[in-house]
């Protein structure tokens, strides 16, 4: 009778390295987060779920 390999664990649902967002983060996000707030206001960026939130609000680009 043959062996057969262990079978490999499913990594469908693992993403590269280099195609993970960071977690929004920073003086100027959190700033711009804490001014949505108060004034009861969303954004495109918010609503969409936007994986580069925290780069484009840092940046001031938002």
């Amino acid at each position: 009778m043959k062996r057969r390999a262990a079978p490999e664990p499913d990594r469908a649902g693992r993403k590269p390295r280099w195609l993970r967002a960071q977690l929004p983060s920073g003086s100027r996000y959190l700033r711009l987060k804490g001014l949505m707030r108060e004034h009861r206001l969303a954004t495109v960026c918010e609503e969409s779920h936007c994986p580069n939130i925290g780069e484009c609000w840092n940046a001031g680009t938002a």
